[in-house]
C-alpha cells in the first residue's frame, strides 16, 4: 500500500512527542555524550511538545508518515530564507530499510520545491553513521558543523535543480 501522510496540528504535539520518544532516546543514546542519562535530558530541547509548538509557531510543519492506516515516524521542516530547512526525519526502528525514509525525504524535498526553496539542509549527529550515509546518498553534502555544549553536528545540504 503506497505511503500517506498527515498533517501534525498543534494540539496533537504532546501526542507527536511521546510517539518519537522512545526511539528518540534509543537511537541517541549510544552517540551522545552522557548515554542514556543525557539523551533523556536532552530530549525535550529536540523534539519535546514546547519543541514543536515553538518550530510550528514559526513557520515549520509536522507530518505523520502513514502506511496501512499506521503512524510509522515523524517528519518535520519548514522554510528558512530560501532554503528547506529540514529537522525531523523519524522512522519507527521495525519500518526502517523499507525505502521509507527515501520516500519521506523525497516528501519534503518536494514540499520545499514548491515552496520555492533553492537548498535544503539538515543537521545530523556525526554518530549517527546510517543517517550520514543516507543523506550522503540522497546528494547531501557536509558544509560545515554546529557546536553544542557536550557535542557537535554535521550540517549537510544539497542545491535543488535550477529551474
Amino acid at each position: 500500500m503506497a505511503m500517506e501522510f498527515r498533517y501534525v496540528t498543534e494540539s496533537e504535539a504532546e501526542e507527536a512527542s511521546a510517539f518519537v520518544h522512545d526511539m528518540w532516546v534509543d537511537t541517541y543514546a549510544p552517540i551522545v555524550l552522557g548515554g542514556r542519562r543525557r539523551a533523556e535530558n536532552i530530549f525535550d530541547d529536540w523534539v519535546g511538545p514546547e519543541k514543536i509548538r515553538r518550530d510550528m509557531s514559526r513557520g515549520h510543519f509536522f507530518v505523520y508518515p502513514m502506511v496501512d492506516g499506521k503512524i510509522i515516524g515523524l517528519l518535520s521542516a519548514g522554510k528558512e530564507g530560501d532554503d528547506l530547512e529540514i529537522s525531523k526525519i523519524y522512522i519507527s526502528p521495525e519500518q526502517r530499510g523499507k525505502g521509507y525514509g527515501k520516500e519521506c525525504l523525497d516528501f519534503l524535498l518536494e514540499k520545499g520545491a514548491v515552496m520555492g526553496c533553492r537548498r535544503a539542509f539538515l543537521e545530523v549527529n556525526p554518530g549517527n553513521t546510517a543517517a550520514v550515509r543516507f543523506y550522503t546518498s540522497a546528494g547531501f553534502r557536509i558544509v560545515g558543523r554546529k557546536e553544542y555544549e557536550h557535542s557537535h553536528t554535521k550540517i549537510m545540504a544539497r542545491d535543488y535543480p535550477s529551474p
